[in-house]
């Protein structure tokens, strides 16, 4: 039954009355209050945001990884990395919210890049309910159709590739019309945005935690605080969804203007320094006291930490390996890249086998069962050789050079090293144990300009020629 007149009123002076408590406490509070309560919502915003996606974090958990730096259990290695990427998409949401131009569509490219990091393959269904590997691009519109297959076992369809553009467009013109609304009328717009959002469904991964993302930027425009859609709430959250769907958006605003009344009732305890704490937090304080004194423990090691570290590690090297590597090319009669990629008895070699295409059919090899594949069952070790032969520049006799950068994947971590000629290249090579894999990134940019510079500099010994003045 909908709400009637009376009821919708009374909700909505109730809201108007929080949003008025919270602008007159808000400039009274204590700073390190302030601190608390947003530490409170980016812990509580992060966690649910993603849980709701499938983050098999716990809250616990994600409070170790940021706040602490630290890891618990034996999570996929994506779990933790799209953690602490959201993050970070908070943050950039924060920024945008206090800037003098309103959103643009280059915006909400940025916050879809931001959240997925870099391109990656993904298990999907398909709307026939077949598994198959998509190769997700962060910040691009989608290419193929994203339709889902929902529980009833009907198609439901979100807007075709080749229109959403256009219809991308037509949702910012909306959207930016819609921030100038009142406080009246605040649910109404963060669900309707919300949802034509969803509906459209630009990207190929990532629009649910996008489309929470936009709605907050809006409540912070606003100078409010942002709501929690709580993993708790999912199937209240994704029922409201439905039902806008069929054309009735009053569930989905009445569910926004609930999480907006509980963010504003923290939001104003925390101005008045009142505990803002649960009654679980001594669980979660309990969790966090044992297990930031806990030895270390491994990352269970699958085909998808593989998949993970080929796409923030292998995969960034190599592209941008390649392209520095060809501007020794004038200098040598002959220069050949070589890859090789070796798993038990499965073994790749070409010139350029650890592009993506090659590395998802070397991939397709029995030997990474998803069920049952661990690192170290076998070790996984893949080389990338570039031969420069004959030098052909100044020189009291000619010369040859031999790079090779390697990989090695096993049950106990990652290792990668770089030599030229045989001697390794100091400060290039690294080991991690997979326990601090998901912590500790690559900086690809400082490894190849480590690489290159051992390069100039071998080339320099072997020429015997000194650099112009």
């Amino acid at each position: 039954m909908k709400p009637t007149a009376d009821l919708q009123t009374r909700a909505m002076n109730e809201l108007a009355a929080a949003i008025a408590e919270w602008h007159e406490v808000r400039e009274k509070i204590a700073p390190e209050d302030e601190q608390h309560l947003w530490t409170k919502f980016r812990l509580e915003w992060n966690y649910n945001s993603n849980h709701i996606e499938g983050n098999t974090l716990t809250y616990s958990e994600t409070e170790l990884l940021l706040i602490h730096g630290q890891t618990a259990g034996s999570r996929p290695f994506r779990d933790y990395e799209e953690m602490k990427a959201h993050n970070v998409a908070i943050d950039h949401v924060r920024r945008l919210a206090t800037d003098e131009q309103p959103l643009t569509e280059g915006d909400v490219r940025d916050l879809n890049r931001i959240l997925l990091k870099e391109p990656f393959w993904k298990w999907v269904e398909t709307p026939d309910g077949d598994r198959t590997r998509k190769w997700i691009e962060p910040g691009k519109y989608k290419k193929q159709p994203n339709h889902v297959r929902t529980r009833t076992g009907e198609l439901h369809r979100f807007a075709e590739p080749e229109e959403t553009p256009s219809r991308m467009e037509e949702w910012l013109r909306r959207f930016r019309n819609g921030l100038a609304q009142t406080d009246d009328s605040l649910p109404a717009f963060l669900a309707e945005s919300h949802w034509s959002f969803v509906n459209i469904h630009p990207f190929d991964d990532g629009n649910g935690r996008t489309a929470r993302l936009i709605t907050n930027y809006i409540l912070l425009r606003k100078d409010l605080l942002p709501i929690v859609i709580k993993s708790e709430d999912r199937d209240r959250y994704l029922a409201a969804l439905r039902q806008a769907d069929a054309g009735n958006g009053q569930p989905l605003a009445d569910f926004m203007r609930a999480q907006l009344l509980w963010s504003l009732d923290l939001g104003v305890r925390a101005a008045r320094g009142e505990p803002i704490a649960g009654p679980e937090d001594l669980d979660k304080e309990m969790f966090l006291f044992v297990e930031s004194r806990r030895p270390r423990e491994t990352i269970k090691s699958d085909a998808e930490t593989v998949d993970a570290i080929y796409d923030s590690d292998v995969r960034p090297t190599v592209k941008t390996l390649d392209q520095r590597m060809e501007k020794f090319v004038p200098l040598f009669r002959d220069c050949t890249g070589t890859s090789f990629i070796v798993a038990g008895s499965c073994t790749m070699k070409g010139r350029a086998v650890l592009q993506s295409p090659d590395w998802d059919r070397f991939r397709a090899d029995p030997v990474f069962d998803t069920d049952g594949f661990a690192l170290g069952q076998p070790d996984i070790n893949l080389t990338r050789r570039y031969a420069l032969e004959d030098y052909c520049g100044p020189s009291d006799e000619g010369f040859s050079l031999l790079l090779e950068v390697k990989w090695w994947l096993g049950k106990s971590g990652r290792r990668f090293t770089a030599n030229i000629n045989g001697k390794e290249i100091k400060g290039a090579s690294q080991g991690l144990p997979l326990a601090r894999l998901e912590t500790e990134s690559t900086n690809v940019k400082e490894r190849v300009e480590k690489i290159c510079r051992a390069v100039m500099d071998e080339i320099r010994t072997l020429s015997q020629q000194p650099d112009p003045a």
